[in-house]
């Protein structure tokens, strides 16, 4: 941002090889508002693209490639509207936050807070531009992904008794989890949310080297989606405490060596419902009646330091992640009306 005189701050990781970013526009000593987005993507199969995923494309009234709706457009919008911002020199900031390694587990945002919560006054609202087809969110589910592993013991098949079949056990925790997951429909609702509940997904299973070899290990990733006033710890408790050991127990009858491991991967916190809603109401008489998502976003850690957080931006979740993803074009000239409005209402 060198070409308008704005300081950018580049908070690294570990080995300095990704850094989230932050700047502000206007008087920093005054309370402002945080625009936040996440610079990072998901992979890609390029094979199942019409165009380069990664060169912008436009066709049929849409931008086209990797990240447009989730949520470089949400960046585009304000970058550009860079000279507008000084030009109306803003009597509180304009802060944009912007973070690395959303995708697997919102692993920029917590150093990019820590680094800037002294820094600057209480913001006034965070927005983060995740796309919502600019509907305000006020609260989402956390997610919590565990990869879960079994180690057996290795045979011929001639005689699977040899062994300790880790895929067959693997198969037990699945079932297990699936029963799981009925209860949870059953259980704690909130109609809020789409759907009502808390929800367990396996994403990955990995496992065994041939079909005449009784296998000896299998890898299940999966994850847990939260309503924001569950604790994933007491939900599963049961699971960590009583079922895992038991299979566990029943491995190891086949060989004393069998075990099984299991780890906390990624944690992404809920977005609650926060309960000081002065800024909110004012925005809400303008725009709409918030509601909650099912997915995850950098908004929780923003609401954990007692800071008024929405989840508002142009695009649909809906086109996020696939094949050909795309934004409408007039999506994005409504995000750029709406971050104005905010801005003409708070900032100026």
């Amino acid at each position: 941002m060198s070409r308008y005189e704005i300081d950018t701050e580049k908070i690294y990781n570990e080995d300095r090889s990704k850094a989230s970013i932050f700047y502000s526009i206007g008087e920093e000593s005054q309370k402002g508002l945080i625009f936040s987005a996440h610079t990072d993507t998901v992979p890609v199969d390029i094979s199942q693209w019409s165009t380069d995923p990664y060169t912008l494309n436009i066709r049929d009234n849409k931008y086209i490639g990797r990240g447009t709706t989730d949520m470089k457009g949400f960046i585009s919008i304000l970058l550009s509207l860079t000279p507008w911002l000084i030009s109306n020199n803003l009597s509180n900031p304009f802060h944009v936050a912007l973070s690395y390694d959303e995708e697997v587990g919102c692993l920029g945002v917590q150093p990019l807070i820590e680094s800037i919560k002294n820094k600057i006054q209480e913001p006034k609202l965070v927005i983060v531009g995740e796309p919502t087809k600019l509907q305000i969110i006020d609260r989402h589910k956390s997610c919590h992904t565990y990869q879960t592993e079994f180690f057996g013991l290795k045979a011929h098949s001639c005689d699977p008794s040899w062994g300790c079949n880790a895929i067959y056990f693997a198969s037990v925790f699945i079932e297990k989890l699936k029963e799981f997951e009925m209860q949870l429909k059953e259980e704690n609702k909130d109609e809020n949310f789409d759907p009502p509940y808390s929800t367990i997904n396996i994403g990955v299973i990995q496992g065994g080297n041939a079909h005449n070899i009784v296998p000896d290990y299998v890898k299940i990733l999966w994850q847990i989606r939260c309503l924001p006033d569950s604790d994933h710890k007491i939900l599963l408790k049961g699971l960590f405490e009583n079922i895992i050991p038991n299979i566990e127990s029943d491995m190891k009858a086949k060989s004393k060596a069998a075990h099984i491991v299991n780890k906390n991967m990624s944690n992404i916190l809920p977005l609650k419902k926060s309960t000081n809603s002065n800024t909110l109401d004012n925005l809400t008489t303008k725009t709409n009646t918030p509601s909650g998502v099912s997915y995850g976003t950098d908004a929780g850690y923003f609401s954990k330091q007692g800071w008024q957080t929405i989840v508002c931006g142009p695009g649909d979740i809906e086109q996020a992640h696939k094949s050909d993803e795309y934004i409408l074009i007039e999506d994005i000239k409504s995000g750029m009306r709406f971050v104005e409005n905010i801005v003409n209402s708070y900032l100026i």
